[in-house]
């Protein structure tokens, strides 16, 4: 794949985009903007809900599409609006509620709406940008309170992968589990059947006319796996999730070291020889979120 042959970049934000500080460094600003300059079109695919998309505020001017919440809402960063949302579903969403709270009595519970956010006690603050905008005990008055695109379940005490191990069966098909946070109180995120960052970059491809083969994507965590197989060339970061490490992604290298901008401006140089396969390693534990 040449320069010319890269019509789209997609990127995940935390552990890959953003460094430690949760900013996007100079290099892979730089980086960016060049591609943006030879009219490759910018995407951000995060977990980050849209209100926690200011880091890349500052890059407005190259009017990237924002795929938020793992694809459950398109959002417009320059003109800081919701462009299309997809919900969960609500019945199969109480269903799992109740599954979840009778084999996790002590789980915590919080939900994404188009704008704010919902929770029960037990879970955390998390240093929210943001105070909740709706606080209940009861999960039917949490689904009530907006529009739900994501739900969020924490386990105290299990860590994110064992978490995983232990719902995904119980959740089974009613909505679609993933993972972007490794902690020792794990947090599961599950979006509609079919929402994942990969099928809503799929309607942005369909709407500009850009075939999968055309574009370059970026991820850490599990919520990307989708999003790097789709793309004609896929990168995993150094310190990915082992998920990714298994699957023989391009190496980008580390996300404090902009990996991102130096692995974008060595495609549009045309410098394969500096690419590697990621080599499997142990899971990633980063603490700076999704």
């Amino acid at each position: 794949m040449t320069a010319a042959d890269i019509r789209l970049i997609a990127t995940d934000l935390d552990g890959t985009f953003l460094g430690k500080d949760s900013l996007p460094s100079p290099l892979n600003a730089k980086a960016v903007r060049r591609a943006a300059s030879l009219g490759i079109r910018i995407v951000f695919a995060t977990g980050r809900p849209a209100r926690w998309l200011t880091p890349v505020n500052a890059l407005a001017d190259v009017h990237p599409d924002a795929i938020a919440s793992n694809g459950a809402v398109l959002f417009d960063v320059a003109d800081h609006r919701i462009r299309q949302a997809f919900p969960l579903p609500l019945a199969a969403t109480r269903e799992v509620l109740a599954l979840v709270a009778e084999a996790l009595p002590h789980a915590g519970f919080a939900v994404e709406y188009t704008q704010g956010w919902g929770r029960t006690p037990a879970y955390p603050l998390r240093g929210d940008f943001v105070p909740p905008s709706f606080t209940s005990d009861c999960p039917d008055e949490l689904l009530a309170a907006g529009t739900v695109v994501k739900l969020l379940i924490l386990g105290p005490g299990i860590p994110t992968d064992e978490l995983h191990r232990a719902l995904a069966p119980i959740i089974g098909p009613r909505l679609d589990v993933t993972l972007s946070l490794m902690q020792p109180d794990g947090i599961l995120e599950l979006s509609a059947p079919g929402v994942s960052k990969a099928s809503t970059l799929q309607v942005l491809l369909s709407a500009y006319g850009i075939d999968p083969a055309e574009v370059v994507a970026f991820g850490d965590m599990p919520n990307d796996l989708e999003m790097l197989r789709l793309a004609g060339r896929g990168f995993a970061m150094s310190t990915a999730h082992t998920s990714l490490l298994a699957e023989d992604f391009e190496s980008a290298g580390e996300h404090d070291d902009s990996g991102v901008g130096r692995t974008i401006m060595a495609l549009l140089d045309g410098e394969e020889s500096t690419f590697a396969r990621v080599p499997i390693a142990s899971s990633k534990v980063d603490p700076s979120g999704r």
